[in-house]
C-alpha cells in the first residue's frame, strides 16, 4: 500500500515482474533425473484412491481437516484496527510484515527445538497459547495495553499468534509428506494439501458470516 500510494501501480507491477528474475540462474543449475519411470494418470489415481481408503491415511487427514476448520479467525479485526483504532495503511502493513517474519521464526523454532517433541504436546501447547493470545484482543478493545501504544500492543499480539502458527505448521506438513505413496508423491501431496487449504478457507468464511 505504501509503494502503491507513493509510486503508483506501474512501479508496483514492474517490481513484482522483476523480483523473480534473479532466481532464473539458480533454476538452470538444478539437476533433474530424466530416467524415471512415470506411472500413467490412471495408475496414479488408483494408487491415490487406495491410499486415501487406508485408515492410516484418512484418519490423520481428517484430524488435520477438522483442526484447520476450527481455526476460526477474526476476519473483521483488520477493519476494526483501521476504522476504530485509526491504524494507518503503513501500520497495517507493518503488522502484516511482522506476522510473516514471526511465522518463519516459528517454523524454524519447531525445527530446532520441538522436532523430537510429541505432536500431541505441540498441538496442545499451540491450542492453549493461541487461545490466551486471542483473548488479548479483548484487552486492546478495552484499552488496557499496559502502557503500550495500540500499535505496539497489536504488533506483539499478531507476531506471537503467527509464531504459534509457524510452530504448528511443520508437524502437519511432515504428516502429509509421510502419507504420500511412492510414485505419485506430487499428485498425492497436492490432494492432501488441498484438503488442508479448503478447511482454512471454510474457517475464514465462517468467521466472516
Amino acid at each position: 500500500t505504501v509503494l502503491y500510494s507513493h509510486y503508483g501501480p506501474g512501479y508496483v507491477v514492474l517490481m513484482i515482474a522483476c523480483t523473480p528474475l534473479p532466481i532464473i540462474p539458480i533454476l538452470i543449475a538444478f539437476s533433474e533425473s530424466k530416467a524415471l519411470q512415470i506411472q500413467s494418470a490412471k495408475e496414479q489415481c488408483i494408487e491415490i484412491w487406495n491410499t486415501v481408503c487406508c485408515r492410516a491415511v484418512w484418519q490423520p487427514l481428517g484430524f488435520l481437516y477438522i483442526y484447520n476448520l476450527l481455526q476460526v479467525q477474526n476476519s473483521a479485526w483488520r477493519q476494526y484496527l483501521s476504522t476504530v483504532l485509526d491504524f494507518t495503511a503503513e501500520e497495517l502493513n507493518s503488522l502484516l510484515v511482522a506476522s510473516y517474519i514471526f511465522l518463519f521464526i516459528g517454523t524454524m523454532a519447531y525445527k530446532k527445538y520441538f522436532l523430537k517433541t510429541s505432536w500431541r504436546r505441540v498441538y496442545q501447547f499451540c491450542i492453549l497459547t493461541n487461545g490466551l493470545l486471542t483473548c488479548t484482543q479483548l484487552l486492546l478493545i478495552k484499552g488496557k495495553t499496559f502502557g503500550l501504544s495500540n500499535f505496539w500492543f497489536s504488533l506483539g499480539d499478531d507476531a506471537a499468534q503467527e509464531f504459534i502458527s509457524g510452530v504448528q505448521f511443520l508437524p502437519g506438513s511432515i504428516m502429509i509428506v509421510n502419507l504420500c505413496p511412492p510414485g505419485s508423491e506430487g499428485a498425492s501431496y497436492a490432494l492432501f494439501t488441498t484438503a488442508w487449504n479448503v478447511a482454512m478457507i471454510l474457517a475464514t468464511s465462517v468467521s466472516s458470516m
